[in-house]
């Protein structure tokens, strides 16, 4: 509970400050002695999801864009509590991504995870990794965009459960221009001690 009531009063904050983050993007009146701005004021939208024992698996929530549009900023809350307190000590591990697909309904990874990779970035050359110490290293994938965020999440759960709960609040400012035809995709995937995971979303947009 403690959590939800965290991530309920960042969102108000979000949105009693928002004119201050819509300002810094160029979208809030003129300042004295120029010339009064001729757009409208950004609108504010927000749906949120949850799902109940994430348990090394993945999901997706993913919406059509109807008009075209530019995305200002995105706010969000993610947060993970288990359910139940596990029989060993464990680790959590909640990887959150939201990315845009352009111009078609997404298309998925398969398999437990359900990842959705959105296009390569053609503005990058590939991925490379150094690695004298013959560390144990992996990486998502090469540069992807339109990307929005990409939040890892992870946290140590004793026995007794204590200070286990984790969650995160961001807030970033793309600027990105969405076309009609275009789908928001937001994702979840887990590992380690199950539980529950609960994403809310908050976007201004112009």
């Amino acid at each position: 509970m403690g959590l939800q009531m965290n991530g309920r009063q960042g969102r108000r904050q979000f949105l009693r400050k928002g004119g201050g983050a819509i300002s810094a993007l160029g979208l809030a009146p003129a300042l004295a002695g120029a010339q009064p701005a001729t757009i409208s004021a950004p609108a504010v939208s927000g749906a949120g999801w949850e799902v109940t024992n994430i348990n090394n698996n993945g999901a997706d929530m993913y919406v059509k864009v109807v008009t075209a549009m530019t995305l200002n900023v995105i706010d969000v809350d993610i947060a993970f509590v288990i359910t139940s307190t596990p029989s060993t000590a464990g680790g959590v591990v909640l990887y959150c991504t939201g990315a845009v697909s352009r111009g078609a309904a997404p298309t998925f990874s398969g398999g437990s995870a359900e990842y959705f990779y959105p296009a390569t970035d053609s503005n990058f050359g590939s991925v490379q990794i150094y690695n004298p110490n013959s560390l144990t290293v992996s990486y998502s994938a090469d540069f992807t965009q339109p990307t929005l965020f990409a939040v890892d999440l992870k946290t140590w759960v004793p026995t007794d459960g204590t200070a286990s709960a984790t969650f995160r609040h961001l807030t970033t400012e793309p600027s990105l221009s969405l076309n009609a035809g275009d789908y928001l995709v937001f994702h979840m995937n887990h590992a380690g001690v199950p539980g529950d995971a609960e994403m809310q979303i908050v976007l201004a947009y112009s």
